[in-house]
């Protein structure tokens, strides 16, 4: 299991990798969303976890252009800034969708359902 994690808040990626790779799943991280587009051109991550507010590109565009151009990969938006459309328009694109903050347990429940999850 390989997890990719975008987060413009570096200290919150380590701490997301860290929680991630004590639970036996390879990580790689960056701070910038676009960068994170390429890195999933270059390797085939079974999830990426995406921040929502970040600059340059939102999560949630960033999240639409993975699940087109990389239909199977897995994706879990967090955001602090959660609304229920937010996370309705997340659900009906097959978007899993964490309010931070979050336990590491909520953390690994939702990785384990995502990865469990058809694709769609």
């Amino acid at each position: 299991m390989e997890i990719l994690v975008i987060d413009d808040d570096e200290i919150f990626c380590r701490l997301l990798v860290e929680i991630i790779e004590d639970w036996g799943a390879g990580t790689n991280w960056t701070t910038n969303g676009l960068a994170g587009y390429e890195m999933m051109s270059e390797h085939a991550y079974d999830l990426c976890i995406i921040d929502v507010r970040m600059p340059l590109i939102l999560g949630t565009e960033l999240a639409d252009a993975m699940r087109e151009d990389f239909p199977d990969v897995k994706v879990i938006l967090i955001s602090a800034f959660a609304d229920d459309g937010l996370r309705d328009d997340a659900a009906r694109k097959g978007i899993f969708f964490l309010s931070k903050p979050f336990t590491p347990d909520h953390l690994l429940r939702t990785i384990e359902l995502a990865i469990r999850e058809p694709t769609c």
